[in-house]
Parts: C-alpha cells; sequence; structure tokens
C-alpha cells in the first residue's frame, strides 16, 4: 500500500470520476488504454463487497480501519490535510452533502440538502436548501453562513489561509443566504460546470473565518462532526483517532459503536489483518498482503476498479531538471510496463498505464495525450540528451557546461511499493547515463518535509482522483503557486486551456476542452504516470457494505456486523 494524496476537491463530490458521468469500468485489455499487458484477465466490477439491508446489521460493535500515516493536519482543505487517509476518516464523520451510485452519478444526499437546483447557466447560478435539521456536532446549524465562509477561506483572497488549492472557490463570484439561513444561492464568474463539488461546507463558519484556527487548530485535533460518527479521543503517542456516535446526528442511528483509525506501517498491515488486530487492508498492490489476506480463513477479498495512479514527479526547479530535454529524456528512458506488472500481478488485477493526467482508463473523456512520450525508449532517450550537449563524463555520467545529472529519488521509509518503483526508475536511469540514487526519509515526515515543500528532485506516491477531473487535475498543474504543484514551474498557455475547460457548460465539448488542457499537462513533461491502481481490499467476513467501489458512496449507518 503506496502513500497516496488525492487531489483536492474540497468536497469530493464524486469520490473520483468526472461531472459528466464516467463509465465505471477499467478494461482489462492492454489497447483499450495504451499501455500494460491486462492478458486475458477480466475486467474488474466497479463495486465489489457484501451488501445487506438495516435489518440484516447488528446493533453495535466495533470496526478497527488501518491509516498509512498520522497526517501533518486533520483539515483535509489545508495544505498538509489532503490525503487519502483523512479524506477516509471523513468518511463517517463530516460529510460532502451529496451521495454517488455506482457509475458515480452524483446527487444530494437528503440527510444535508434537502434541494438543490441550477437556476441559470451563464453565469452558473445554483440555488440550494439544507436540511433543517442538519447540525455540527455541538448542535450548531449547518446553513449558508458556514458555505460563505468556507468559500471566502478557500477561494485564495487572504492569503493567511494555507489552503491545499483555490480551484473552484475562485470561480464562485457570491455566495447570497435567503432569510432562512438554511438557503443559499451560489453564482459563478461566467459558466462553471463543475459546479456540484462546490456546494457544501466542510468547516463551520467559526473555523473558517479565522485563518488561525484553519491552519493550526487541527493538527492534533480532528475536525467538528457534520456525520453520524465523531472523534472522540486522539492518540498521537499510538496513533489512533477514536469515532463513536454522534449524539447530534439526525438522521438513521448508525449500527457500530466505535470505530478506531489506527495507524500501522505498510509492512504489518497485511499481518495485522491476519491478526485480527485490524478489519481491513487496503492491499493496493502488495502482493504478500495479498496472500496473507487470502489465508486468513474468516476474510474476504474484493476488487474494483480503482481510482488512484501512481507516478514518477520530477522537480522542474532543480539543477538538470530545469532542462525539459532532460526531462523528456527520463519520460523516455523509465519502463513504466515492468513497473506496472511488478505492481499490479501480485495481486492478479489487469495492468493498465495511465495515459491522461486528467481522466483515468474507462471514464468519459479518457483517451491517450501522450503524444509518444513516456514509452520506453532508453536509444531515444539518450539521442534526445546528445542533440542537446550533454556528453558521458568518465564515469559515465552525462553532464554538460560541468553539470551533471544526478538526481535522487525521496522514498518514505517502510513502504515498499514506493521503494520498488523508485529502484526501477533508478535502475532504467543509471543504464542510458545519469547517477541517481534512493534518499529514504521517515514515512510520517515525507510530505510535511519533503514533498510539500518541494524539498526533492524526484518523488512517487499516488495519486486519488475525484468525480470532479477537470477542475481538481488544474491544482496539480497551475499555478506554479498551487500548493499541489509539487513540479515548481507553469505558464499561461496551461492557464488559459484550464479556464476554457472549466468555462464550458456543453458537455459534449466540455470533453474536447479538457482533453486540449491535458495536452497542455503532458507538454510539460514533468510527471510520467504508471499504472492504474485496482482497489483490492481484504474485509473480516462479517463485515457487510464495506468493500471495494470506484464510485458508490459508503452509507455509514449500516456498515456493520451482519446478523
Amino acid at each position: 500500500m503506496a502513500i497516496k494524496k488525492t487531489r483536492l476537491s474540497a468536497l469530493v463530490a464524486a469520490a473520483a470520476a468526472a461531472a459528466m458521468v464516467l463509465s465505471a469500468c477499467q478494461s482489462g485489455e492492454s489497447g483499450s488504454s495504451g499501455g500494460g499487458d491486462g492478458g486475458d484477465q477480466p475486467e474488474l466490477p466497479n463495486v465489489d463487497m457484501t451488501k445487506a439491508a438495516a435489518d440484516e446489521v447488528k446493533d453495535g460493535g466495533d470496526l478497527t480501519l488501518p491509516l498509512t500515516e498520522w497526517p501533518g493536519s486533520f483539515n483535509y482543505s489545508h495544505a498538509d490535510g489532503t490525503l487519502t487517509d483523512v479524506k477516509d476518516m471523513y468518511g463517517p464523520s463530516v460529510s460532502t452533502g451529496l451521495k454517488y451510485d455506482a457509475d458515480g452519478k452524483a446527487e444530494a444526499d437528503p440527510n444535508y440538502i434537502e434541494s438543490m437546483e441550477l437556476t441559470g447557466d451563464d453565469p452558473t447560478t445554483v440555488k440550494l436548501k439544507y436540511n433543517k435539521d442538519a447540525v455540527w456536532e455541538d448542535g450548531k446549524p449547518i446553513d449558508g453562513e458556514d458555505l460563505k465562509a468556507f468559500w471566502e477561506a478557500n477561494n485564495g483572497k487572504d492569503k493567511d489561509y494555507q489552503v491545499s488549492s483555490t480551484q473552484g472557490w475562485e470561480s464562485i463570484k457570491s455566495v447570497e443566504i435567503g432569510s432562512d439561513k438554511k438557503e443559499v444561492t451560489i453564482t459563478y464568474d461566467g459558466v462553471f460546470g463543475d459546479w456540484q463539488n462546490y456546494v457544501f461546507p466542510l468547516l463551520p463558519k467559526e473555523v473558517s473565518s479565522d485563518a488561525k484556527k484553519f491552519n493550526e487548530d487541527f493538527k492534533d485535533e480532528f475536525v467538528p462532526s457534520s456525520g453520524p460518527f465523531k472523534a472522540v479521543k486522539l492518540n498521537k503517542s499510538a496513533k489512533t483517532v477514536t469515532m463513536e456516535q454522534n449524539d447530534k446526528w439526525w438522521g438513521d442511528k448508525p449500527k457500530l459503536d466505535k470505530i478506531t483509525f489506527r495507524v500501522v506501517s505498510q509492512p504489518q498491515q497485511g499481518q495485522a489483518f491476519a491478526n485480527k488486530e485490524i478489519d481491513l487492508v487496503d492491499i493496493g498492490t502488495d502482493g504478500d498482503a495479498y496472500e496473507t489476506a487470502k489465508n486468513r480463513g474468516d476474510a474476504k477479498i474484493y476488487k474494483s476498479t480503482g481510482l488512484m495512479y501512481t507516478h514518477l514527479t520530477m522537480n522542474a526547479t532543480r539543477p538538470g531538471l530545469k532542462d525539459e530535454k532532460v526531462r523528456e529524456a527520463i519520460g523516455l528512458a523509465v519502463n513504466r510496463d515492468v513497473i506496472g506488472q511488478a505492481a499490479v500481478g501480485p495481486v492478479e488485477a489487469p495492468v493498465i498505464n495511465v495515459n491522461n493526467y486528467t481522466f483515468m482508463p474507462g471514464q468519459d473523456g479518457y483517451q491517450d495525450n501522450t503524444d509518444g512520450w513516456a514509452q520506453h525508449k532508453p536509444e531515444d532517450a539518450e539521442k534526445i540528451l546528445q542533440d542537446a550537449g550533454y556528453e558521458k563524463n568518465g564515469d559515465g555520467v552525462y553532464e554538460k557546461d560541468g553539470e551533471k545529472l544526478e538526481f535522487s529519488v525521496v522514498v518514505p521509509a517502510d513502504t515498499e511499493s514506493n521503494e520498488k518503483r523508485a529502484k526501477q526508475v533508478m535502475n532504467d536511469l543509471n543504464k542510458i547515463g545519469m547517477k541517481v540514487k534512493l534518499d529514504t526519509v521517515p514515512s510520517d515526515k515525507y510530505f510535511t518535509d519533503y514533498v510539500t515543500p518541494k524539498n526533492f528532485d524526484m518523488v512517487t506516491f499516488s495519486w486519488q482522483g475525484t468525480e470532479f477531473p477537470i477542475t481538481t487535475t488544474a491544482n496539480l498543474f497551475y499555478p506554479a503557486e498551487s500548493q499541489q504543484n509539487y513540479f515548481g514551474i507553469s505558464n499561461e498557455d496551461i492557464g488559459s486551456a484550464v479556464k476554457a475547460a472549466q468555462n464550458e457548460a456543453d458537455p459534449d465539448k466540455r470533453l474536447e476542452l479538457a482533453n486540449e488542457m491535458d495536452k497542455q499537462f503532458w507538454a510539460e513533461k514533468v510527471m510520467i504516470p504508471f499504472y492504474a491502481t485496482p482497489t483490492v481490499h481484504g474485509v473480516s467476513e462479517d463485515i457487510v457494505n464495506l468493500g471495494a467501489t470506484q464510485f458508490e458512496s459508503k452509507d455509514w449507518t449500516i456498515i456493520g456486523h451482519k446478523k
């Protein structure tokens, strides 16, 4: 299981697809995605779990779930909090106001939003009415004032807020509250197609209106709950977050009494699951964990298509990597097929290389935008370097004007899959005349001390997409100052393409413009996407309504132990 970040979708609206509903399944055939050899393996479903009605689930019981690391912040909207672990903890405790079906179609969750209507196309105008009973865990109503304050915190106008991204929020022109504070009208500055992603606050106004609270209060404290569970204890030394039923919850009573999230290092997660210390293991591409989970007698293995992909990110502000020709050569030297086969093969799932930053394979709008880059052509890579004036020195390392092509790949300790990818990158680049080494750092410092401050030459982790990728992918590439732009560069051609795609209302034209935007991303040659990671979960067999899904929302009121 690799360390993962999510593209910030302030309300992770459709868990990982697009505003225009995606096609749910990725193909197992290599030709359909432009890479990877799926062989004769079947396609995976988009939902795989044991489902049960509420009256088939026991009242009471506990659930223990794993985390990969202790986050720098429990505020998902903060630059240090946009992690998949934090998003997972929000599931039972903090709502996006929306829910999604198996195909990724979003609709208002009536527990939170009574009505949601698009009342104007240009400018995009949305009228909402929040559930009259919806409250934060302290009993204060969730209303338009919360949304307005959350918008003002995330739209980028106040630089004191250390937000992960301003995308989407900065496109809102006004948030108007009705005479009933539960009623709110959102007006955009022109056309904005991903409006559904920005209709509900993740934080109460008391937090959003105070930059110090927003930035600092949730380093060791969980954010206020708006869901059926609330955090009651954080133990930093034990690295556990304990949640119990939210006594202010107004919806159906949850079945579970307690949910504990516990940090377990990657090498130990498979064994922890086998020892029944945790009730779910997110296997990802960990072959050992897969075999260990299969051998647990009272467990089930669930597999679905996923919205995660691994990649190599290059810091284009670093010596050597500032040269686009060097980055181009790196993209042709790295063997993505070998990396993918080594990762996905052991969990008996299809191997599919990702050839589009914006859309995942199988998603509506997906097409190959590589233009021949990121294909394994080491001879071409060396020719590019030679044509750019690089020559091998006595040590066999390319250099130019006294600058050697020497780099490091920063790797978090105890993350085997990350280390394997990094080693393959190192070996491939060393073969063509670069000098690359691995720099292993503490896993709990990986993002806060290395990735986020751009303190690296190259890194490899996983991105988890959202259901609104046209907006959320832009965070990665534009502007250069974006908290999620780890390359350190961008340009106004990208900015123009982003604006054109986001401001188009026609669905077909929007997909076309999104791919033009995506081609601008590829032109920078700063990230090499690897394989699409399937969702592979081992779950205790008596747990129902919890498994592997691509889009479908989890209903935390009916997750529990089967009668």
